[in-house]
Formats: structure tokens, C-alpha cells, sequence
């Protein structure tokens, strides 16, 4: 019976520490808790800002070669417009005035093709600076097939073929893209 009773208490003794021990711990924990969690928080961890930052510069060079690209195309789609303009105007002056067109001077008597000086008044179809100054464009003209060209210095591959045919009235624009220059289209 006495082994029993030393038995016994040393289980209940065994208990109680462990009983005392994971109180003791659930206490440390919550003190712990309280000084993490409760005191008022003056600014940022080192960890916090420098995730911010990773999180900010990846996100930035996402965004900037998106945005750069996106101005390229829209810079290009507007010189695209205006050379659509060209050809529309080049078949106006040879449907009112019943001959071809031979000079920016002539198709200003249609309609003004503008450039960051006002409109094109040269007495020939030489390279002019679109309004903008992005794109440089030129008219060449075989018997009634007008070729517009229009380059851009700073990124040769975006640059526009269009031609107007005046005899069969087709035509056509090709666009270059960032990785190939455009080809030139057929307007037979």
C-alpha cells in the first residue's frame, strides 16, 4: 500500500509540474504576445521596407517597358493616320484638279498636311517632319503609284510603307513592329 501511495504521489507530483510548467509557458507566451503586438508601433521593420522596395522595383519593371511600348505604338498609329491622310489627299488633287500632284505645295491646296511648323509647303515631295517630330515622310511618285514613306530615327523599326495606286485605287499601309521593319505593300 505504501508503494501505491509513493506511486500515486509521485504521479500527482509529475502532474502538478507539468500542470505548473505549461501555465508557466502559456504566461510567457502571452507576455511575449502583448510586448510584440500591443506596444504602439513607431514605423517599419527592416524586413517590411525592403519588401516593399522588392515588391515596388518589380512591379516597376513590369510597368515602364509596358508603358514605353505602349507610347512607341501610339506614336506610331498617329503618323499611320496622317499618312492615311496623304494617300486620301493625293487621290482628292487628282480627282478635282484632274492631274498628279507633284509637291507638299500641291496637296496643300486639297488639304493641309501639318508638321511642327505648320503646313508642308515644299515645291516637292522631299522628307518632312510630321507635327509631333517623331516621323520623317517622303512621297515618291512612278507614273500614278505614290509610295509614302515614313521613318523614325530613334527606332528603325517602326517605321510605315504606304502606296496609293490613282489608276486601279488600291491601297495599302504596313506598320513595322519593334522587332521587324515594315515591308512594302502591294498596290499593283
Amino acid at each position: 500500500m505504501r508503494e501505491a501511495l509513493k506511486k500515486f504521489t509521485d504521479k500527482t507530483n509529475q502532474i502538478l509540474i507539468v500542470s505548473r510548467m505549461g501555465r508557466s509557458i502559456i504566461s510567457m507566451s502571452k507576455r511575449l504576445w502583448k510586448r510584440m503586438y500591443s506596444q504602439d508601433e513607431q514605423g517599419f521593420t527592416l524586413i517590411e521596407a525592403l519588401l516593399s522596395v522588392v515588391i515596388l522595383g518589380t512591379l516597376t519593371a513590369i510597368a515602364i517597358p509596358n508603358f514605353q511600348s505602349s507610347i512607341n505604338r501610339t506614336q506610331q498609329n498617329e503618323a499611320a493616320s496622317t499618312i492615311s491622310q496623304i494617300q486620301t489627299t493625293i487621290a482628292a488633287y487628282a480627282d478635282e484638279f484632274g492631274v498628279l500632284p507633284n509637291s507638299w505645295a500641291d496637296l496643300n491646296d486639297t488639304s493641309a498636311v501639318m508638321t511642327d511648323n505648320g503646313p508642308a509647303t515644299n515645291n516637292n515631295f522631299q522628307a518632312i517632319t510630321l507635327a509631333g517630330g517623331y516621323y520623317d515622310v517622303s512621297v515618291s511618285n512612278a507614273s500614278n503609284l505614290y509610295t509614302i514613306t515614313a521613318t523614325r530615327d530613334d527606332k528603325p523599326t517602326l517605321n510605315i510603307i504606304a502606296c496609293i495606286n490613282l489608276t486601279n485605287g488600291a491601297s495599302a499601309i504596313n506598320k513595322g513592329s519593334s522587332t521587324s521593319a515594315a515591308s512594302s505593300p502591294n498596290c499593283g
